[in-house]
């Protein structure tokens, strides 16, 4: 498979696991257009909307053992948003092997950053198991849909830009 179809695939699991785990209480669904790196948008069902989330996936580790994603802004445009999240996916075959939810606020600190060309550069790298600067935000992938229950709870209301998404 390609980088895209891998990135969709990845986005395909994330949504049946979270059909699954979260027992049919989160909506969530891929917007009809990918711009603004939102690949899915989550709520309550019969709610609205209340997270963007950009889908970073990998079939296999690097050479180092590590998950690796990467994320790329124009200079100054990193989304900085509660409600935004990063999901990075290690995908074998049908099966998530490992997974983290990152707030984006998180995840813009800790994320490893190169400017090159006008662009930002988020990169991140963890580890399937064991110890990182990431570990805190592994989640077991059974348990996704409870995760994203939390996220969504904790999180403001959403913001004009989900809706802006929801709506298209």
């Amino acid at each position: 498979m390609d980088k895209s179809q891998i990135g969709r695939a990845g986005e395909l699991a994330i949504e049946l696991y979270t059909l699954i785990t979260a027992r049919g209480e989160v909506d969530v669904y891929s917007p009809v257009v990918d711009d603004d790196h939102v690949d899915l948008v989550a709520g309550i069902r019969g709610g609205p909307p209340t997270l963007g989330i950009q889908v970073k996936t990998t079939p296999s580790l690097d050479h180092s053992g590590l998950v690796e994603a990467r994320a790329s802004y124009p200079v100054g445009r990193i989304r900085e948003d509660l409600n935004f999240l990063y999901a990075v996916v290690l995908l074998d075959a049908v099966r998530i092997q490992a997974m983290w939810l990152i707030r984006s606020p998180d995840f813009n600190r800790l994320a490893y950053r190169i400017v090159d060309s006008g662009r930002e550069i988020l990169e991140f790298r963890g580890r399937p198991s064991g110890d990182d600067t990431f570990s805190s935000f592994r989640v077991d992938p059974m348990q996704i849909g409870p995760t994203l229950i939390t996220c969504i709870g904790e999180s403001p209301h959403a913001p004009q830009w989900i809706v802006a998404l929801a709506a298209r």
